[in-house]
């Protein structure tokens, strides 16, 4: 049997404060505590090289 996963994909969009890191935290922990696991980022550019959000990736196993 194989195993099967599941997927998340989570974004943190800049405000002109800049990004809310605290919150991208509180989030990852939230989620962590059942079960998914951060597995890769993101972060698109726009125009000169800037980016305006950041993208986590996240997996679990699917009981």
């Amino acid at each position: 049997m194989s195993a099967s996963f599941e997927h998340k994909v989570l974004k943190c969009k800049q405000t002109w404060r800049g990004f809310d890191y605290d919150r991208l935290e509180k989030e990852l922990d939230e989620l962590g505590r059942h079960g998914w696991q951060a597995v890769g980022t993101i972060a698109p550019a726009i125009g000169s090289g800037q980016t305006h959000e950041i993208v986590v990736v996240l997996t679990r196993s699917r009981d």
